[in-house]
């Protein structure tokens, strides 16, 4: 048995619920144990000093499905809802925040590994190693991915949403683009691993192409009952937003101009656009007003730009130096608003 707390919404409530992981005779599922309501902390009952034990409701939801459980599993599973002077004695609370991965030898791992979707893996290993040049996960045993074997589908979506939150906003994009391998199609590609410096309408066609892919593979919601090919599920869902809800890292702009000029294989060195912009000078090449800048979010200021820039790309028979020009006051724009937040 494999427990945990998952955060669940109806409408415009969340509510919480007491969920394990089993084997169902031919693959690992999930079914709830109890319902805890709004808030899981008011099923753990104090009984003065560091005691505490859980609430009648959850003994019984156990008695009642007949199920067994083991107090070690329970309190992991109850961990972030204790009281902080019980999280210390239990354990530090960084320990607590992941699942404790499971101590295999390394062909035991090999065995468990094997039934991990290749999502899974590019997801953790861009969440542990912060890397988008990942080579090939296949083959070989890896201990960080232990923590998601021997789990329902949506015991894994639970460990890795925890992990998620750890990721900063100019970070999310990437590691949308590396756990959905969008390299691939950018195979000789000087810039494959850096997606700011592709074409972005390109990168966002394969994006939606690689989703709606992932939600037709059987493999990746095997034991999900409310799997509907039809319709994009909500393990799926959060990953639209939070792909256009958010932009590439602006840092890699240099790396867009480098990559044109490869591209274009222009070799004629002439004089560069001037690079240290003020606020001033970048509001007017992209034909904002400060005001208007000012008020503007990270992705709205982005999808200027990109109107802006696909309309003077070269590919588009634009002229280069504007395009650079472009580049180089939206990257001042966007490292100024960086600088302010």
């Amino acid at each position: 048995m494999s427990l945990y707390i998952r955060r669940t919404r109806s409408g415009r409530q969340i509510r919480y619920v007491l969920r394990e992981s089993y084997w169902n005779g031919s693959c690992f599922a999930a079914r709830d144990i109890v319902d805890l309501g709004k808030d899981p902390a008011e099923h753990i009952v104090y009984a003065g000093g560091n005691g505490f034990y859980f609430s009648e409701a959850v003994e019984e939801a156990f008695a009642r499905m007949g199920l067994e459980r083991e107090t070690e599993d329970l309190e992991q599973a109850f961990f972030l809802y204790l009281a902080p002077h019980i999280r210390r004695v239990i354990g530090n609370f960084a320990a607590g925040r992941a699942p404790r991965a499971p101590s295999w030898t390394p062909e035991e791992s090999a065995h468990h590994q094997r039934f991990l979707h290749p999502f899974d893996k590019r997801r953790m290993h861009f969440l542990r190693c912060g890397r988008m040049d990942i080579g090939n996960l296949e083959g070989r045993t890896w201990k960080f991915l232990n923590v998601l074997c021997d789990k329902s589908r949506d015991e894994i979506e639970h460990v890795i949403e925890g992990m998620e939150k750890d990721l900063r906003p100019q970070e999310r994009r990437n590691y949308l683009f590396t756990a959905l391998e969008l390299q691939k199609y950018f195979p000789s590609h000087l810039m494959k691993n850096n997606p700011a410096a592709l074409n972005p309408e390109v990168v966002d066609a394969y994006f939606l192409e690689e989703i709606c892919r992932l939600n037709e593979d059987s493999t990746f919601f095997t034991g999900v009952e409310d799997h509907n090919a039809q319709t994009l599920h909500a393990f799926l869902v959060k990953y639209v937003i939070m792909y256009f809800d958010h932009s590439f890292s602006p840092a890699s702009l240099r790396d867009r101009v480098f990559a044109d000029f490869v591209r274009f294989r222009s070799f004629s060195f002439r004089t560069p656009a001037k690079q240290n912009m003020t606020e001033e000078e970048a509001c007017a090449c992209l034909g904002l007003q400060p005001k208007e800048y000012r008020a503007m979010s990270v992705q709205t200021l982005t999808r200027h730009y990109r109107r802006k820039a696909k309309k003077h790309h070269p590919d588009a028979g634009g002229d280069q130096e504007t395009f650079i020009r472009l580049s180089q006051a939206y990257e001042c724009l966007v490292r100024r608003k960086a600088h302010r937040h």
